[in-house]
């Protein structure tokens, strides 16, 4: 009070102010915790006295839910508190119990248990059957730190209300964990595939066998299929399980074609069989045996009904089947039932043979090559015996009460390659051409290589298809108009079937070589033979050397062949590639002088020597191809031929000389005196 009395008249207003301002926000203070205090004891007084007017069991089911929580949190804290750092009691791996444990006296544990138990042989059953198995066969190791987390994590994953549920389950039930074991996957996989294989068995479908005439049921079997993963599994953990034999998991497969699916199509059958068939066609007739009409028969499946299928259904539940499961892991198909019927494609060859003269022959669309053109021949369909109508009737007629006795129809042929095919194959110019000459004086060898071009005229190859001369050709024999001719066998020359073959043979060598297709294969002459092109030769034999070529367009190419007494002409239509081929000859190198074999021949005179087959030096020569398109190499190509020495064989006279006799006149008698 003396500051105040001493301070300047408004200095003092102000702090009388200030003091009143003061004490006026104590007392609102005082007064605002004293409304909340009282509201707050209003508040407690009302939840009591509502409280206070439930009902005994109102009270009861207010109380008995907080009083679990709280009994609950408290414990799930204690007991959280007393294993922390410590597996959850009552945990076990394999029946190895590691609750309480810390996870370093776990680890401890389960080696030491899983170390004796990998020891120990595992056995495999299934029925009469059983595998022992060692763990070393699969290089199965227990994994000892996972199994350990895997504990360690019971009780301690997900919120405070997982992690309390799962302490509890554990608590009451236990933890059962299973081990963790790691293994060589395919070491694993190939031991269950030898137990598969023993195992698993397809289901076996009924089917109808006919032999003779006679026929007969086959019964169905359910199938085995061995559940694979499941097993393989199961024995990684039973290597680390006290439990040392366990059943090998299967599930029974059902078949599609039961007993009951087939015997309607085995009556049938023996029904179409027999008797003999009359087929008649305006004035003839034809007759088939029932041994005929038993090689005709065959057997197609046919979806059942939904009763059906659900018959089958039961059945597979009766054999205690999982009807959804098949030995490849597919669901199966639904049941069918065995339809017997006659098959146009079994009975058409004999049919056709009795009844070909029916109608007449399609032809085939053919090329004509000429002078670098070709042009189609058109193809024309012809009209033949309807197999598959016959076929149709002859089921439901046989199978039936009637006479047995069916119509032949007749229908449109189409030829193998029609018009419109030929059109689009793309033969529309000449890519190559080369003649070689030979001598016309031998009738047997010019009769082989006009036979042999023959056989090798018309010949198409297909898009990226390969062409093989023995393959197209095939055996040359007597029976295809083949002489014997002079060949190379050995190295020498004589007479064998198909001699002169080699003609055609380098003649098509040298048209694929102008046109600039890929060579596949191709082999030179033992020895030279000088009227072919240098090193520009094939030999060809059946069951020895072959020549291939590539077509690798993208039309088709025709083979075209012609010929005189003299000469022979082959080339190759189809589409122009474009390719531009340069050759190079090389220089002769490696010559080897031939050798020269003397005969004694008794009927020549001495000293007379007679060359009865020359001589050749064997030599070696490389030609190189380069094929272009549009100024860029496409291939480089370059072919080496080495020849042997061929032997001289000359005949040497060794019948002798005789000298003349000399005629002297007598001298006459002189009488003795």
């Amino acid at each position: 009070m003396n500051e105040i009395h001493e301070m300047t008249p408004e200095e003092r207003e102000a702090a009388i102010v200030a003091q009143r301002a003061a004490r006026e926000q104590r007392n609102q203070e005082r007064f605002g915790s004293y409304r909340r205090s009282a509201k707050s004891d209003a508040g407690s007084r009302d939840v009591r006295a509502w409280f206070a007017g439930l009902g005994k069991w109102q009270r009861v089911a207010i109380i008995t839910p907080i009083a679990i929580v709280l009994f609950v949190a408290f414990a799930f804290a204690a007991e959280s508190l007393a294993s922390a750092g410590r597996i959850h009691p009552r945990v076990q791996i394999a029946d190895v119990s590691v609750g309480g444990m810390t996870q370093s006296r776990a680890a401890e544990v389960l080696e030491e248990q899983m170390s004796e138990r990998f020891e120990e042989p595992v056995t495999l059953v299934f029925e009469e059957q059983s595998w022992s198995l060692e763990s070393s066969q699969v290089a199965a190791v227990p994994q000892v730190d996972a199994m350990v987390a895997e504990a360690m994590a019971v009780g301690r994953t997900g919120g405070i209300g997982e992690r309390a549920a799962d302490r509890f389950s554990t608590w009451v039930q236990g933890g059962q964990l299973d081990p963790i074991v790691a293994a060589d996957a395919e070491a694993l996989a190939a031991v269950i595939d030898s137990i598969d294989t023993s195992v698993s068995v397809p289901p076996k479908d009924a089917t109808i066998l006919i032999e003779g005439t006679s026929a007969s049921l086959q019964p169905a079997a359910v199938g085995i299929a061995m559940r694979r993963e499941e097993v393989g599994g199961s024995l990684l953990k039973a290597f680390a399980s006290a439990e040392r034999e366990l059943d090998v998991a299967v599930d029974f497969v059902p078949v599609e074609v039961t007993d009951s699916d087939a015997k309607d199509a085995l009556r049938d059958a023996e029904k179409i069989m027999s008797g003999p068939v009359t087929v008649v066609h305006e004035d003839s007739s034809w007759e088939f045996s029932p041994d005929q009409i038993a090689a005709w028969i065959s057997f197609r499946r046919v979806p059942v009904t939904e009763e059906a299928t659900a018959a089958s259904q039961a059945l597979a539940v009766s054999l205690n089947c999982d009807i959804s499961v098949s030995a490849t892991g597919a669901v199966v198909p639904v049941r069918h039932r065995l339809e017997a019927f006659v098959d146009a494609n079994e009975a058409s060859a004999t049919v056709s043979a009795k009844v070909g003269q029916t109608g007449r022959p399609a032809v085939d669309a053919t090329f004509s090559a000429r002078s670098g053109s070709v042009s189609i021949i058109p193809s024309q369909d012809g009209i033949g015996p309807d197999v598959v109508a016959l076929a149709e009737e002859m089921t439901t007629e046989l199978a039936g009460d009637g006479e047995r006795v069916v119509e032949l129809r007749t229908t449109r042929v189409e030829a193998d390659l029609t018009t419109e095919e030929a059109e689009q194959m793309g033969i529309k110019e000449r890519i190559s051409t080369y003649t070689t000459e030979y001598s016309s004086g031998n009738k047997p060898r010019v009769n082989n290589i006009h036979t042999l071009a023959d056989a090798l005229d018309g010949t198409l190859i297909a898009p990226g298809g390969t062409f093989s001369f023995n393959e197209t050709i095939g055996q040359r024999t007597a029976a295809k108009g083949y002489q014997e001719a002079p060949a190379i066998v050995n190295g020498k020359l004589v007479p064998q079937l198909g001699g002169g073959i080699c003609q055609v043979g380098t003649t098509i060598f040298n048209t694929v070589f102008e046109s600039g297709l890929p060579v596949v294969q191709r082999r030179n002459h033992s020895f030279y033979i000088s009227h072919y092109p240098k090193g520009r030769d094939a030999s060809v034999s059946w069951g020895g050397p072959d020549f291939k070529f590539k077509n690798d367009t993208p039309d088709w190419v025709l083979i075209a062949t012609g010929y005189s007494s003299s000469s022979l002409t082959i080339s190759l239509y189809g589409t122009d590639p474009g390719y531009e081929v340069t050759a190079k000859v090389g220089e002769w190198t490696n010559i080897k002088p031939h050798p020269v074999e003397e005969i004694e021949d008794p009927t020549l005179p001495e000293d007379t020597r007679v060359i009865e087959d020359s001589g050749v030096d064997g030599r070696s020569v490389v030609v190189k191809r380069i094929v272009r398109k549009g100024g860029t190499i496409v291939r480089e190509d370059s072919f080496r031929s080495v020849y042997t020495p061929k032997t001289e064989v000359v005949k040497v006279g060794t019948l002798p000389v005789s000298e003349p006799e000399t005629d002297t006149a007598s001298a006459p008698a002189v009488p003795t005196p």
